[in-house]
């Protein structure tokens, strides 16, 4: 049977390892400098390329804590060019690798996403499925139409990590 760690710890370390390689090839593109690329975004009441890359990665490690049960590894959102988030998602993956499947949270049990004052109840499986997944693919899937606006030479390949 498939759980819940099965349907997000490897994926989302799979993605988060394509997401280098798609950063890989933007500072490779002679066309765009890393600073234009790290600040663009779709429109301009949402966040840019930096901020899809913390999000993402700020995501992993609290689900890795939340759901894992590991101490968390909270980030300052530094980085400011494309090595930079490279390293940031290199330390989100490493963080990943430390999460047990045998500690993950279970389908019924109890977990909480807190950020300041907000507090969303959820059991392990919507919080995994509902809140951690959409996340997940959200940011990253806007992070790669943010390196195809900008003119990297990626594809769907590409985003399927099979180029």
């Amino acid at each position: 049977m498939v759980s819940l760690y099965d349907i997000s710890v490897p994926v989302f370390i799979r993605n988060l390892e394509i997401l280098i390689t798609l950063l890989k090839k933007a500072s490779a593109h002679s066309g765009v400098s890393d600073e234009a690329l790290v600040k663009s975004k779709l429109i301009s009441d949402m966040g840019d390329l930096a901020f899809q890359i913390h999000v993402l990665t700020d995501l992993a490690c609290g689900m890795a804590s939340r759901a894992g049960k590991t101490e968390l590894k909270e980030m300052p959102r530094t980085e400011t060019n494309l090595n930079e988030l490279q390293d940031r998602i290199q330390a989100t993956i490493k963080v990943l690798k430390t999460v047990k499947e045998g500690d993950f949270v279970g389908e019924e049990e109890a977990i909480s996403f807190t950020k300041g004052d907000l507090v969303i109840p959820f059991v392990g499986k919507t919080y995994i499925q509902e809140f951690e997944i959409p996340n997940h693919y959200f940011h990253f899937v806007t992070s790669y139409n943010l390196l195809r606006k900008e003119g990297i030479d990626i594809g769907k390949k590409d985003y399927l990590g099979k180029s």
